[in-house]
């Protein structure tokens, strides 16, 4: 059985066509990725399915009783909550049924005849729904999402959120929910590469339909079932995951292109024939030149306006581009990375990964000089010059036109003061900015045309070192093959902060890995090589902290045992003790993680630099805190 049922579905806006008489079904257990280009109707489809919006013609059919769950990329979520509360929120219908479920207990216990028929029957429907929706141990999944979604503090009112951890809740609700259909517009955007993992497994084993919007190739490739492509407002529909969508599209491309040949072949004839200027008085001439007037329009038809660029560099840098020698870094003289070291070499393509807030963006700014260092050096190559595009997509001036944005002048230079000249007009078409698009203020661009423009800004100063931050968030997948390959071909080098595994994977020569209390660790490879790089330390810690306890068993079996020896225990005074340490431990260690967080995204912090000394100092307080009362655990745990 469907899920859901669609069926001619279209939707304008004005005199564009964004939803073309769409069709498609999606099975109860089916997982479906749908791809296109920004701006070509992927989540306007998500809000008509989720009854957000209206569409113009069409039907949609739902199974009796189906549950659906939409995640927007920007979830307008109840400020006046907590996120313990909002996340209760989610679960209402759960606990619903679980009352209700307690109540038909009760009631059967006292029932007989049709009445007793009639309650187990509805008791056996009940218990099937919470079965099927895992809702049996609501609290404990709960502690599960939030421990696994970073949720260091679910008491955080979700007015001081900022629009990346709302999406992040939002989403942990919707997993909590589990509805029998899940709408999932860009999950992945704000979730580092381990939690993207997890998520990965959880929805391989998610008992409803899904259907998902995302620009992580590997993710599509694991999870889906099936995927649909949106283009010109039609929807076409291919087996598989990403891979298996690849090699379909490239074969009906092949084919598009021998027809495209063969029509354009025959216009070409047809225009030859028109040009000798024939009388068209036969019936036969005015055929002709019907036909060529109807080729035209196939061939325009079919044309595509296609995403195209190439990075090139003004000046070639020497051998050495960045070098970083023992740097210390961080805010208010507390360190965030601690005494790391880089020699960045031409042609060098570096991806920086970790999980959320542990200072990634950090790195970036104390190489690039826009943060003090505490100690160590940062020493650029005498012919590096860098482009560089934030997490924020800054740098853009929000009233003025896109065209005003690119350049004040008619004709630009690509590549730097020697490169090739194009016109403005022409240069932002290749960056699929139409007439309109280029006269239209920046302030109504979406995430990823922000992005398209920043490129298209930072190709122009011939940049040999490329410094980017996020930047496969709100780009989609046709925008990000042509990035993949226009990094791989530039003979400069870059330094790339991203979760994108498959995008590291074709890119980077090398990773940074934040390993944890200001750490950072080099691997040679792109992200799988990483991965093995890892399992096998994680092997080698594990074999090790194995031999380390058989020895110790050995040893302890070589000694004959104290019998008259016998540990005190604790009193009654000491017990309650620990119970109070080990609950102000969890409490310091909640906060702590929470100003380390603070202090990695200084942007959010109101109160400037007093605000961040604050901070620093309470950090180190915590800190301090934190070992006097492990200590004191310690002491009590041995004597338990």
């Amino acid at each position: 059985m469907n899920a859901i049922d669609v069926t001619g579905l279209t939707k304008s806006y004005g005199t564009t066509t964004i939803l073309s008489s769409v069709s498609f079904a999606v099975g109860e257990r089916e997982r479906v990725g749908i791809v296109g280009r920004n701006g070509c109707g992927k989540s306007t489809l998500f809000r008509i399915l989720a009854g957000r919006e209206e569409a113009d013609s069409g039907e949609i059919v739902k199974r009796r009783g189906l549950t659906m769950g939409y995640l927007d990329q920007r979830p307008g979520l109840d400020p006046g909550l907590t996120v313990r509360q909002l996340l209760g929120e989610y679960l209402g219908e759960p606990r619903e049924n679980l009352k209700r479920h307690g109540e038909l207990s009760r009631l059967v216990a006292n029932a007989s005849g049709d009445e007793l028929d009639k309650l187990l029957k509805e008791q056996e429907e009940v218990h099937s729904w919470l079965d099927h929706h895992n809702a049996w141990t609501l609290d404990h999944r709960v502690e599960e999402i939030c421990a696994r979604f970073n949720i260091l503090n679910p008491d955080a009112k979700v007015a001081d959120l900022s629009g990346g951890w709302n999406q992040r809740v939002a989403l942990a609700g919707m997993l909590l929910a589990a509805p029998d259909l899940l709408l999932l517009d860009e999950p992945t955007n704000q979730l580092d590469a381990d939690t993207v993992a997890w998520l990965e497994e959880y929805l391989l084993e998610y008992p409803g339909a899904i259907l998902l919007v995302t620009h992580d190739r590997y993710f599509l490739d694991r999870v889906v079932t099936r995927m649909f492509e949106l283009e010109g407002g039609e929807l076409t529909a291919y087996t598989g995951g990403y891979s298996s969508y690849l090699e379909q599209k490239a074969e009906r491309l092949t084919l598009e292109g021998r027809t495209q040949s063969r029509l354009l072949n025959l216009l070409r004839r047809e225009e030859e024939w028109l040009s000798r200027s024939p009388k068209a008085r036969t019936t036969k001439q005015k055929a002709r030149i019907g036909r060529a007037e109807e080729l035209r329009e196939k061939t325009k038809a079919t044309h595509r306006r296609e995403l195209d660029f190439a990075i090139t560099t003004g000046r070639e840098a020497g051998g050495m581009v960045l070098e970083a020698e023992k740097i210390t870094a961080g805010y208010g003289g507390n360190p965030i990375i601690r005494d790391f070291s880089l020699t960045l070499r031409k042609g060098e393509r570096i991806g920086v990964l970790g999980p959320n807030g542990c200072g990634k963006s950090t790195l970036i700014k104390a190489l690039l000089g826009e943060l003090p260092l505490i100690s160590g050096e940062v020493r650029r190559g005498n012919k590096t010059l860098i482009g560089y595009i934030d997490q924020e997509r800054s740098g853009l001036m929000e009233e003025d036109s896109v065209e005003e944005n690119l350049s004040l002048n008619e004709w630009v230079t690509v590549g730097g003061a020697r490169g090739e000249r194009k016109h403005r007009k022409g240069y932002l078409e290749s960056f699929l900015f139409s007439y309109n698009d280029q006269k239209a203020p920046v302030s109504t661009l979406s995430g990823g045309e922000r992005a398209r423009l920043l490129l298209a800004k930072l190709l122009l100063i011939g940049a040999n070192l490329i410094v980017l931050d996020e930047p496969t968030n709100d780009i989609d997948i046709p925008t990000l093959q042509v990035l993949d390959e226009a990094l791989t071909e530039f003979t400069g080098s870059a330094l790339i902060v991203t979760h994108d595994r498959y995008f590291l994977d074709k890119v980077a020569t090398g990773i940074l890995h934040m390993e944890g209390d200001g750490r950072v660790t080099y691997y040679e490879g792109g992200y799988t090589a990483f991965s093995r790089a890892m399992e096998r330390k994680k092997e080698t810690e594990r074999e090790s902290q194995k031999r380390a306890a058989e020895t110790k068993a050995a040893k302890g079996s070589q000694q004959p045992a104290p019998a008259t020896v016998k540990k005190k225990g604790l009193s009654f005074k000491e017990k309650k003790e620990l119970e109070e340490i080990e609950e102000k431990i969890a409490l310091l260690e909640e906060r702590h993680g929470e100003v380390e967080a603070s202090l990695a995204a200084p942007a959010s912090i109101d109160g400037g630099h007093e605000a961040l000394t604050a901070l620093s100092e309470e950090l180190s307080k915590v800190g301090s805190e934190l070992e006097t009362l492990m200590e004191r655990w310690e002491e009590l745990e041995s004597k338990k």
